[in-house]
């Protein structure tokens, strides 16, 4: 089966596996060349949210972790945190930060102006920079650098080592930056024009107005002894106002809004298959996985006659929600590429075992009754779903060839409905303690 297939290779093999297997992905594109198969959307921006926007704090100073990120987490708003090496970063509460979804990354290892130095000493500050947030943020890469004084370096030298840069021109990024290594920000505290909330409410709302991303770069806050420090009632006002108007803004880290906008340009979805209950497609960017593995959000009209749909990638079930606009539903869903095929099945959420729905022949279901979980046998790949007596739904999931499931089903009588290669099968079955 694909599923078992796919792991085993390299990233080039996989895709001449999905090629051969479905024709219809003779023509993926190359990474930076989206192609996005009819009925399907993918959001400009994640959650289909409006704009983007980001918080980015330099120099880790104090009060950056105690005042301002939990200001921040209130609202499970993530922000990108660039401490100097040489400054004696706060690695512990780094950690602490990292571990909770914020980014940390690089602001080099002395503070120096990277334009006067040769190429071999940026090389020394970039990459050492990098190595010692990887040696003590674990659980994340660092893969971003915030230029000291907002000037760049050797381009060469810095795409060695990172995937996006942040400068400071004060302006909007468009849906698509021109560079990503001068991405830029808008500077905020006492020694710029950002300094009360509804300053930062205006940028936010032009960001909205543009359908673009708006970074901010913050230094010091309240007393903290950082270079134009904003004060915290004000940050958290503005935030306040920004949580109010959440379908308009994401607020994600640099990392993960400059990986979003390269997968979402480079994503290729092709719907390889469609049955009457089930949608089988391949989403691939083509870019290195170790580094891209952020959720694009996708959504999908109803197939006529689906009330309510599930997705599937890998045996897990995916984020998803159903929509309407006008008399239309449609389903919405959380997708990393790369990891194989996506499969979109037929939900109604009440069992809907008919006289038609027999159990099939080729699938052994022992032993019935069961204690503990009750395995699936010579299934091949197919989607499965547990249904209560009163027709309720209450497990579902992905399996291959021989599974179990059911251990955390208490005592009770159920439907198990099981989706194969189109066909829809159905068997009683009863959990004992």
């Amino acid at each position: 089966m694909l599923k078992r297939l796919v792991p085993k290779y390299p990233l080039c093999t996989k895709l001449f596996l999905f090629i051969a297997l479905f024709p219809g992905l003779a023509a993926l594109p190359l990474a930076g060349q989206a192609q996005v198969a009819a009925g399907y959307e993918v959001a400009t921006w994640y959650g289909f949210k409006t704009s983007a926007v980001t918080y980015t704090f330099d120099d880790n100073t104090v009060k950056q972790l105690s005042v301002a990120i939990p200001l921040f987490d209130q609202y499970n708003f993530k922000i990108t945190l660039f401490p100097v090496i040489n400054w004696s970063p706060n690695w512990a509460g780094l950690k602490n930060a990292s571990n909770n979804g914020h980014e940390v990354a690089s602001h080099t290892v002395s503070h120096p102006h990277l334009n006067t130095l040769s190429v071999e000493t940026q090389e020394t500050e970039l990459k050492q920079s990098k190595a010692a947030i990887n040696s003590n943020i674990t659980n994340s890469k660092c893969v971003t650098i915030a230029y000291p004084y907002c000037e760049t370096g050797n381009l060469a030298t810095l795409q060695k080592y990172y995937i996006a840069g942040r400068i400071c021109s004060g302006v909007i990024e468009p849906k698509t930056p021109a560079d990503f290594f001068r991405i830029s920000s808008i500077a905020a505290g006492s020694e710029s024009s950002v300094k009360t909330a509804q300053d930062f409410n205006n940028k936010v709302s032009s960001a909205k107005t543009a359908k673009g991303w708006c970074v901010f770069m913050l230094h010091g806050i309240d007393n903290d002894g950082g270079y134009s420090p904003v004060q915290s009632a004000e940050l958290s006002s503005h935030l306040a106002y920004v949580n109010s108007n959440s379908s308009d803004y994401w607020v994600a880290t640099f990392g993960n809004v400059a990986k979003y906008i390269r997968e979402r340009n480079a994503v290729s979805l092709i719907e390889t298959t469609v049955t009457a209950d089930s949608l089988l497609l391949v989403v691939a960017d083509n870019l290195p996985d170790s580094v891209y593995n952020v959720p694009l959000t996708v959504r999908r009209k109803l197939p006529s006659g689906w009330l309510n749909a599930r997705v599937f990638s890998g045996g897990n079930v995916l984020t998803s929600a159903i929509t309407t606009s006008g008399t239309e539903k449609f389903i919405v869903f959380d997708v990393v590429p790369d990891q194989g095929v996506v499969s979109v099945s037929k939900s109604d959420g009440q069992a809907n075992l008919t006289p038609e729905m027999k159990e099939s022949p080729a699938v052994k279901i022992c032993p019935n009754p069961f204690s503990g979980e009750i395995k699936i046998q010579s299934c091949g790949e197919c989607l499965y779903f547990v249904y209560s007596s009163e027709g309720k739904l209450v497990g579902e999931g992905r399996g291959t060839d021989t599974f179990s499931m059911g251990k955390e089903l208490p005592s009770g009588t159920y439907l198990l409905q099981i989706n194969q290669e189109g066909q829809s099968f159905g068997y009683h079955i009863v959990k004992n303690n």
